[in-house]
């Protein structure tokens, strides 16, 4: 490890890697979707979405695209948080890799969900599944992208919702390091995930930093908070402010 995480220090995860075979990339999605469980987010995520769903009134389900959705345990929770309180809701999912979005689809039949459905697309370069959503959402992948493409994410994201935009994700520090060191390998056994834990904190932005990117794709008065375990929730909605910023 790097004595300080003053600066970001991004590299090629386990799991960025085409070639990553098929049985150890479906293990890692098994043991990230425990961590994800254990780390609450689908809770942390549900509230806000809560929040804005009372405010919804169009008389239509709401509309949420969940973006590098991965193995799918978040949309699959929050169909399910959405079914207990009684809020219509239908989610896509989109990811890149086949083999996640295999996964995610399996893990959606298996819950008995026709209200979430899994695509693939490249959420830099391609067509989301629809032009709008109410809510468009991204977990974990902020930390991927460099700099130049966080922005550029955040700004397609802007682009598409009509009423939120929200980003969970790491925050880099030092303690946060040392939980995913330790969290990673009392959770699982999973190799790939003993080393993209804490590769991925050190990839990660601070609060600072991802505001200072908000800005910059134009959405202005983000608001952000900070949520165990060591991550930030990124929430902005059109009536916050709005800029105009060129590609």
């Amino acid at each position: 490890m790097r004595k300080k995480l003053a600066s970001r220090h991004r590299q090629s995860e386990l799991m960025d890697d085409p070639a990553l075979d098929h049985d150890a990339h479906r293990h890692a999605l098994e043991s990230l979707g425990r961590i994800n469980w254990l780390s609450q987010s689908d809770k942390s995520v549900w509230a806000v979405i809560l929040r804005q769903a009372k405010a919804h009134t169009q008389g239509r389900p709401l509309t949420i695209l969940d973006i590098a959705a991965g193995g799918g345990d978040l949309a699959i929770r929050l169909a399910g948080l959405a079914k207990r309180d009684g809020v219509s809701v239908t989610i896509d999912g989109c990811d890149i890799s086949p083999t996640a979005l295999k996964f995610a689809s399996d893990q959606a039949t298996a819950a008995k969900l026709n209200n979430v459905r899994f695509s693939q697309c490249d959420a830099l370069h391609q067509p989301f599944p629809q032009p709008k959503y109410d809510i468009v959402m991204c977990s974990l992948f902020l930390h991927h992208l460099p700099e130049k493409d966080a922005v550029l994410l955040l700004q397609r994201m802007k682009a598409a919702a009509t009423q939120l935009v929200l980003v969970d994700d790491l925050r880099r520090t030092r303690f946060g390091y040392w939980l995913a060191w330790l969290g990673c390998r009392i959770l699982t056994r999973c190799r790939v995930v003993h080393v993209d834990g804490p590769m991925s904190v050190e990839g990660a932005f601070t609060t600072k930093e991802a505001k200072s990117m908000a800005t910059e794709a134009g959405l202005t008065n983000a608001a952000i908070t900070h949520r165990w375990p060591q991550r930030f929730l990124l929430t902005w909605s059109p009536a916050d402010g709005d800029t105009d910023v060129s590609s």
